[in-house]
C-alpha cells in the first residue's frame, strides 16, 4: 500500500491500519525468535544423530536423545501458522499476546504465551460480566507471516485509567464509545449487553441452549464465544468426544480456527452445512439454488419424494420365477413367493442396502426348500444344506434373480437420476409436491446445473434411506467348498482364517452408520436451516448437545412452523434452555425505526430488539421508474456510498437481479452484490437495498418475503439507502 493509499489517520480505518502495524512488530518478532529456537533444534538433533559408545546403554540414551529433539523441531515446524492469535490488556498494565506456543527471549521475557497456559486462560474465560482483570481481548487475524486484521472487545468499561490508553477497533469500537460517555444511561445500556451476552456464553451445555435475538444483538458474538469458552473450560472432553460447528460465513469459521489452534484438525470441524455431506471426489458444490427450489428441496416433502425414488427403484414389480438347475435337476420358486418374502423383510430393514443380506438369505431358504421338496430328494445329509446355500449363492441365475428383486442402490447415481430428468418424477411426486413445486424442481436441475447446498442434503437424506452397499466377498469360481471346508475345521479348533476375518469385518462395517456422532454441535443462523438440512445434522448429533443461534423474524423459510418442528425434532427430549438478546447495539436507532415498521407488519405481536446508536443519518429512499430506472440509480448511489463510508459496501438485490446489478456497478474491493438468502449474517458499513418489491415477490410467500426484506434492511451499521420502483410505503 502507498501513501497516499493509506487510510485517513482520523478514520475507523485509518486506527485499525495503525493497530495492525503495531501487531504486526509483535509477529516479526515472535517469528524471527522462532527461527532461531528452530535452528538451535535442528542443532540439536544433528548433534543427537552421532554414534554413541558402544553399550546398549548408551546407544539407548542415544536413541532418546535424537527423538526429543526430532520431536522439539517438529514442534517448531508447525508452530509458524497462526503463531500468534490474540492479545490480552489487563487493568494493571500487564499485556500478554496469546500463541500457538510459548517463546522467550534469552532473558526469559515473554514474548508469546502459549494458549494452554494459566496466564492465558482469560483469553477463553473472561467475559463482561466477569472480566478478570482484563480491559480489552483481541483477536489476531493472520496469513503467513501476515497480520490480516484485529478485532477486539472492550471487557472492562470501568476500568477508567486502563481505558484511557487503549485503542478499541472493530465490532468492539462502538461499546468503547458509548463506554467513555459520562451519562448513566450508557454505562446501563453496556452492562445490559454485557449480562445479556454472557448469560449465553456460559450456559451449562448439558442439553440445548437456544439463542434469539434481532438484528444487531450480537448472536453470532455469542456463538464464537460459547464455543470457545466451552472447548477451552472441557478441553479434554471435546477432544475426545469432537465438536461441530456450523457457521454461516468463513468468518465464523476462521475465527474459531485461529484461537483454537490445537483443536481445530481433529477434535472439532468447522464446517458450513453444504460441506456436511460426502461428496465424491471431484465433486463440489458450486452452485446456487434460488427461492422457489430451495423451498422445495428444503421441505421435509422431500423426504417422502426420495423414499417413493427409492421404493421405485428397489426393484422389480413382477419378479420372475427362480429356477434352480443342480446336479441335473431342477426346481423352481415362484416370483410371486420371491415378492412376499421380499415385503416382509423391506418392512424390518433399516435401509435399503442393509437390506439386500437378509432378503438374500431368505431366497437362499425359499430355493432349498424348494430343492428339498423335490420328487427325487433323498435323505439329507447334516451339511447339505450349508453345501447348498453356498453353492446357490454363486449361481448366476441366483444373482440375476437377487438383483432384479433387491439392486444395490448408490446415493450418488440415484441422485444424478433425478438431476438428469431420466426418472418419472411427474408420477412419483404427485401426491407430495404441486404442479408448481415440481416445475421449480425440475427446473433447477435443467441443463448443466451445477450441485447445490441443497442437494448435498438430499444426498446426504439418500445416504441415510439407502445405508452403505454390501460388501461381498469376492471368491475364485472353483475351490469355494475347500475354503468353507477349512473355515469350518478352523473354527472347530478355536481360530479363524483369515478371509473369515476379513468377511467379518466387512459385514460389520457394511452395518455401521456412515456419519460421526459429535458430543457438541453448534449452528449459527438456525432459522435458515432448512428442514432437510436439520435432519441432516440430527444424523450427525445422536444424544449430543446443542447451542443453537437465530432469529425466526429473520428467517426466509415460507413456513416457519416447519422449520420449528424440524428442530424440535431434532432436539428430542434434550433439556432446553432458552436466552433472548433484546438489545441492538449494531444497527443505528434511524435504521432500526424503519425496519421496525415493516415488523410490525410481519408480526405485530414481535418485539424489535432495542437500538442504542444514533448516528443523525436517516435512511434515503429513492424512486426509480420501473427495475430498468433503479439499475440506472445504482452507480451514483453506490458511488455516494463508497465515499462517505470507510468500510464495507453492500447491495441487496432480488436473486434474479443479482447478474444485471453487478453488471451496472463498478469494481471495487469494499463492495460485495448479494441476494437475500446470501447476506444472512452479514453486516456492511453502508448498505443499499435495490427493488424491495422484487425481493418480497421473488419469495412467492407474502411473509416471508417480508422477513426476507427486514434482514436487507437491517444490514447497515452507518448509512442506508433504497432504491425501489414503487413507493417503500406501500410495503410498510
Amino acid at each position: 500500500m502507498t501513501a497516499d493509499a493509506l487510510p485517513a489517520p482520523g478514520t475507523a480505518a485509518g486506527a485499525l491500519a495503525r493497530e495492525v502495524e503495531r501487531e504486526q512488530e509483535v509477529l516479526d518478532r515472535a517469528l524471527a525468535r522462532l527461527e532461531v529456537l528452530r535452528a538451535e533444534a535442528l542443532q540439536r538433533e544433528t548433534e543427537s544423530m552421532r554414534p554413541a559408545g558402544g553399550t546398549p546403554q548408551a546407544v539407548y540414551e542415544r536413541d532418546v536423545s535424537a527423538q526429543a529433539a526430532a520431536n522439539r523441531r517438529a514442534d517448531l515446524d508447525h508452530a509458524g501458522e497462526g503463531l500468534v492469535f490474540g492479545r490480552l490488556d489487563r487493568d494493571d498494565g500487564t499485556v500478554h499476546h496469546i500463541g500457538r506456543m510459548g517463546l522467550r527471549t534469552d532473558e526469559q521475557e515473554p514474548i508469546v504465551v502459549d494458549w494452554r497456559a494459566p496466564a492465558a486462560a482469560a483469553f477463553y474465560r473472561a467475559t463482561a460480566a466477569d472480566p478478570q482483570g482484563v480491559v480489552r481481548r483481541r483477536t489476531i487475524s493472520t496469513r503467513r507471516s501476515s497480520v490480516v486484521g484485529v478485532d477486539d472487545e472492550l471487557l472492562d468499561a470501568s476500568a477508567e485509567d486502563a481505558l484511557e490508553g487503549v485503542v478499541v477497533v472493530g465490532d468492539g469500537a462502538f461499546l468503547a464509545a458509548v463506554s467513555r460517555e459520562r451519562t448513566g444511561q450508557m454505562r446501563d445500556i453496556v452492562a445490559t449487553i454485557q449480562r445479556e451476552q454472557d448469560e449465553a456464553v456460559r450456559a451449562p451445555d448439558d442439553g440445548a441452549l437456544v439463542v434469539t435475538g434481532g438484528p444487531g444483538t450480537g448472536k453470532t458474538a455469542v456463538a464464537l464465544h460459547r464455543v470457545a469458552y466451552l472447548m477451552y473450560a472441557r478441553r479434554e472432553w471435546y477432544s475426545r468426544r469432537g465438536v461441530l460447528v456450523v457457521g454461516p460465513s468463513p468468518v465464523f469459521v476462521d475465527y474459531i480456527g485461529a484461537v483454537l489452534p490445537a483443536l481445530g484438525e481433529t477434535s472439532v470441524r468447522l464446517a458450513s452445512l453444504a460441506d456436511l455431506p460426502e461428496l465424491p471426489r471431484g465433486v463440489e458444490v458450486s452452485g446456487y439454488d434460488g427461492p422457489a427450489a430451495i423451498a422445495v428441496k428444503g421441505s421435509v416433502r422431500m423426504a417422502e419424494l426420495l423414499r417413493k425414488v427409492v421404493r421405485h427403484l428397489g426393484g422389480a414389480r413382477h419378479l420372475q420365477d427362480l429356477d434352480v438347475d443342480r446336479w441335473g435337476a431342477r426346481v423352481t420358486v415362484r416370483g410371486g413367493d420371491v415378492a412376499r418374502r421380499r415385503a416382509t423383510v423391506h418392512r424390518s430393514s433399516r435401509s435399503h442396502n442393509s437390506g439386500r443380506q437378509a432378503f438374500s438369505a431368505a431366497l437362499v431358504e425359499l430355493a432349498w426348500r424348494a430343492w428339498e421338496r423335490r420328487p427325487q430328494a433323498t435323505r439329507m445329509e447334516s451339511d447339505d444344506r450349508d453345501d447348498f446355500a453356498a453353492w446357490i449363492r454363486h449361481d448366476p441365475a441366483f444373482r440375476r434373480a437377487l438383483d432384479a428383486a433387491w439392486p444395490v442402490l448408490l446415493p450418488w447415481p440415484v441422485l444424478e437420476q433425478l438431476r438428469s430428468g431420466s426418472l418419472p418424477l411427474q408420477d412419483l411426486a404427485r401426491g407430495v409436491l404441486s404442479d408448481e413445486e415440481l416445475q421449480a424442481l425440475t427446473a433447477s436441475w435443467s441443463g448443466d446445473a451445477p450441485l447445490t447446498a441443497a442437494d448435498a442434503a438430499i444426498l446426504d437424506e439418500l445416504t441415510e434411506l439407502l445405508g452403505a452397499p454390501p460388501v461381498e466377498v469376492e471368491e475364485e469360481d472353483d475351490g469355494w467348498d475347500e475354503l468353507e471346508d477349512l473355515e469350518a475345521r478352523a473354527q472347530e479348533i478355536g481360530v479363524t482364517t483369515h478371509a473369515d476375518r476379513t468377511a467379518r469385518a466387512r459385514r460389520n462395517l457394511a452395518d455401521e452408520r456412515d456419519y460421526r456422532t459429535y458430543a457438541h454441535v453448534v449452528v449459527d443462523e438456525s432459522q435458515d436451516v432448512t428442514p432437510m438440512q436439520w435432519r441432516m445434522l440430527g444424523r450427525r448429533a445422536r444424544g449430543a448437545t446443542w447451542t443453537v443461534v437465530g432469529d425466526w423474524v429473520q428467517s426466509a423459510w415460507p413456513d416457519v412452523q416447519e422449520v420449528r418442528d424440524a428442530l424440535a425434532t431434532v432436539l428430542g427430549k434434550s433439556r432446553l434452555r432458552q436466552v433472548q438478546l433484546t438489545t441492538n447495539y449494531r444497527t443505528s436507532t434511524e435504521v432500526a425505526a424503519l425496519a421496525a415498521r415493516l415488523l410490525a407488519r410481519i408480526d405485530p405481536d414481535s418485539q424489535a430488539p432495542q437500538a442504542v446508536r444514533s448516528t443523525g443519518i436517516e435512511p434515503l429512499l429513492v424512486i426509480g421508474s420501473g427495475v430498468s430506472g433503479v439499475l440506472a440509480e445504482l452507480p451514483a448511489q453506490v458511488e455516494a456510498l463508497l465515499a462517505q463510508v470507510g468500510g464495507t459496501v453492500g447491495v441487496v438485490a432480488p436473486y434474479g437481479l443479482v447478474s444485471r446489478v453487478r453488471d451496472v456497478l463498478p469494481h471495487d474491493p469494499r463492495l460485495t452484490v448479494v441476494d437475500p438468502w446470501q447476506v444472512k449474517g452479514l453486516e456492511y458499513d453502508g448498505c443499499l437495498v435495490a427493488d424491495p418489491h422484487g425481493i418480497v415477490a421473488e419469495s412467492q410467500h407474502p411473509v416471508a418475503g417480508l422477513r426476507s426484506l427486514y434482514v436487507a434492511l437491517t444490514r447497515a451499521t452507518q448509512r442506508l439507502v433504497v432504491v425501489s420502483a414503487e413507493p417503500l410505503e406501500t410495503l410498510l
